[in-house]
C-alpha cells in the first residue's frame, strides 16, 4: 500500500525537523524543534485515527440504512391477510361464548378486536399508504 503523497511529505518535514534539531546539538531551538516533530508525529496519527473512525461510521451508516429499508417492506412488517382473518373468526367465536355466558364486558372487548380486524381484513390496502390514511380504510364493500 502506498502512502498518499501529504503522508510522504508529512515524513519528509518530519526527518528535516529531527536532523535539523540534531545540527542544533542544544538550547531552546533545538528541543523546539524536536517538540515540533513529535507533535507532527502525533496529529498525524490522531488525523489518520479520524480518518478511520469516519470510514467506521459510514460503514455502520449503511449497514443501517439498509437495516431501514429492509423494515420498510410492506411484506416483512403486516401480517397476512389470512393470519388477520384467522385472529378475527378467534374474536368473533370468543364473542358469542362470552354473550352465552352473559360476560358483556368480555363480549364487547372482543367484539372491539374483530371489529378492528375487520377493517384491516375488508378493505383493500393501497401499497405505500398506511391503511390509516387510505381512503377505502373502513369501508365495507
Amino acid at each position: 500500500m502506498e502512502a498518499s503523497p501529504e503522508a510522504s511529505q508529512l515524513e519528509v518535514t518530519r526527518r528535516f525537523l529531527l536532523r535539523f534539531a540534531d545540527l542544533m546539538s542544544n538550547g531552546s531551538n533545538s528541543a523546539n524543534l524536536l517538540l515540533a516533530a513529535d507533535l507532527l508525529e502525533s496529529y498525524a496519527k490522531r488525523a489518520l485515527s479520524a480518518e478511520q473512525g469516519l470510514r467506521d461510521a459510514e460503514s455502520r451508516c449503511v449497514e443501517l440504512e439498509a437495516k431501514i429499508i429492509a423494515l420498510a417492506d410492506p411484506d416483512r412488517i403486516r401480517l397476512p391477510k389470512a393470519i388477520l382473518q384467522l385472529a378475527k373468526s378467534q374474536f368473533e367465536s370468543l364473542c358469542s361464548e362470552f354473550e352465552k355466558a352473559g360476560n358483556v364486558v368480555g363480549q364487547t372487548m372482543c367484539q372491539a378486536s374483530a371489529s378492528t380486524l375487520a377493517r384491516y381484513v375488508d378493505s383493500p390496502a393501497t401499497p405505500g399508504i398506511p391503511q390509516t390514511l387510505n381512503p377505502n380504510y373502513g369501508a365495507r364493500a
